[in-house]
């Protein structure tokens, strides 16, 4: 008998929702549990993202950060301030890194994917890469 291997769980803050329909369906099909959720829900409290939390309990945490970066990095650093979120280990995508890295200053978070477009598997390798047990 195979050992089974525990199910992590993904959050998925995107601003597309087909990248967000795509991303789910190759992370679930890799065997994690995800939720998802529009950037812009959450950004203009839409979401109840403290529910959300409560109810999902991420381990880590895929957030998009598009255009303008300033305003985006600012609302990113608040959620991960979040008591809730704390804990999170967070997965940065973007598709102008120099242009975000020139906005901000170098981030220091566990990854940052760019490229335009950012494919679905460089997203599911870093998450999977976040993991030991994962692949």
């Amino acid at each position: 008998m195979a050992k089974s291997r525990t199910a992590h769980r993904v959050a998925i803050f995107n601003s597309r929702p087909d990248f967000i329909e795509a991303l789910r369906v190759a992370l679930e099909a890799n065997g994690f549990t995800t939720a998802c959720a529009h950037l812009a829900d959450i950004q203009n409290g839409v979401l109840d993202l403290l529910a959300f939390v409560h109810l999902h309990k991420p381990e880590l945490i895929i957030y998009d950060l598009p255009r303008p970066y300033e305003s985006h990095w600012n609302f990113l650093r608040l959620l991960k301030e979040t008591d809730s979120l704390k804990g999170a280990t967070w997965v940065l995508t973007t598709t102008d890194k120099k242009a975000l890295e020139a906005a901000v200053g170098a981030s220091g978070v566990v990854e940052i994917i760019f490229g335009e477009p950012y494919g679905v598997a460089d997203v599911v390798a870093a998450v999977g890469k976040t993991f030991a047990d994962a692949f």
